[in-house]
């Protein structure tokens, strides 16, 4: 059955980089947005590209129109793959200025629209799995009293993937968050960027619930562990699936930013863990997790030797 991208709040930017990325590979693109006039010009676009593009008007805030388009959307394409959200009002204003209207019609694009997109998503995917991708913004760990709005919303939606990653998890649906930390504009080079990250994050194997755009630079705080670990030679495959069982989990920590798996190409016993974490209070936090502790309890069973832990600091590159 072919792959699907369901965007809401699909629009020039970053949504019509995605829409792009995701067709060229052969997804159907199911674009949901407000206006019927925007969405069937994107949609006629995508198509004369040779891209399957569908046009479903729906207003996210609604939650019985979200729920029937989603519906729509799985029977268009056969399935419901990957729902992306990515609506938002961008306004420019401080929050006394604002009207009451505007307040509550702001909050309820930027949180509400993206509340009840992932609640009908998850609904969708049931015991089938899927993945759910949300478009996050800098404001949300930069406020600024000018984008009051805008940042709330971005603030209330980071906090809403980071606590869903692990329960998510467990049930075969993977959610993950782009932080756009950076002005967007349509075609431009950053969107490109975005789409990538958004590709990655839906086809790619399981990393963090958050990757920020552009890359930070320096991190004092940030912590890089390598960790070594040789198996008996009768226990290397089972060493193996045990470390394979750490990803999933470990990845939805807050404080885990990369966490990859290596085999040694020399020799099949060795097995080597790439880790970035936020600091070492989070690496500290992560041996504190039951699912840790089981794994290091088998370890005097699985390895032939105690395990080789490299310490190190990511340098930034000069100014």
């Amino acid at each position: 059955m072919s792959k699907s991208i369901t965007i809401v709040g699909a629009g020039p930017g970053i949504g019509q980089a995605v829409a792009e990325k995701f067709g060229r590979q052969g997804w159907s693109v199911i674009l949901i947005a407000r206006s019927t006039t925007r969405l069937s010009a994107m949609a006629a676009e995508l198509q004369a590209n040779g891209i399957k593009a569908f046009a479903l008007p729906a207003d996210a805030t609604r939650p019985e129109e979200i729920r029937a388009a989603l519906a729509e959307a799985a029977r268009l394409a056969g399935e419901l793959s990957v729902v992306h959200f990515n609506a938002a009002v961008v306004r420019q204003q401080d929050l006394f200025s604002m009207s009451d209207e505007e307040i509550v019609s702001d909050l309820a694009i930027n949180i509400a629209a993206g509340l009840n997109t992932i609640r009908v998503a998850v609904e969708r995917f049931g015991d089938a799995g899927g993945t759910l991708l949300v478009t996050g913004g800098g404001l949300a760990t930069a406020p600024h009293a000018d984008y009051a709005s805008l940042g709330l919303g971005k603030a209330a939606l980071r906090n809403l993937v980071e606590g869903l990653a692990a329960p998510l998890a467990e049930r075969g649906i993977r959610i993950g968050l782009a932080t756009v930390a950076t002005l967007v504009d349509p075609g431009s080079g950053e969107a490109a960027d975005v789409a990538e990250i958004v590709w990655r994050q839906a086809t790619g194997p399981a990393e963090h619930w958050e990757t920020v755009y552009p890359t930070p630079t320096s991190d004092p705080d940030r912590l890089t562990l390598v960790a070594r670990l040789t198996a008996k030679p009768d226990q290397a495959e089972t060493l193996g699936a045990v470390l394979r069982g750490l990803v999933e989990p470990t990845l939805a920590e807050a404080g885990a930013i990369e966490y990859r798996l290596h085999r040694d190409n020399n020799d099949p016993n060795v097995w080597i863990l790439y880790e970035t974490w936020r600091s070492r209070t989070d690496l500290d936090a992560h041996f504190a997790q039951p699912y840790t502790k089981a794994v290091l309890e088998r370890f005097p069973q699985l390895l032939a030797r105690e395990m080789e832990l490299t310490f190190s600091t990511p340098v930034p590159p000069r100014s």
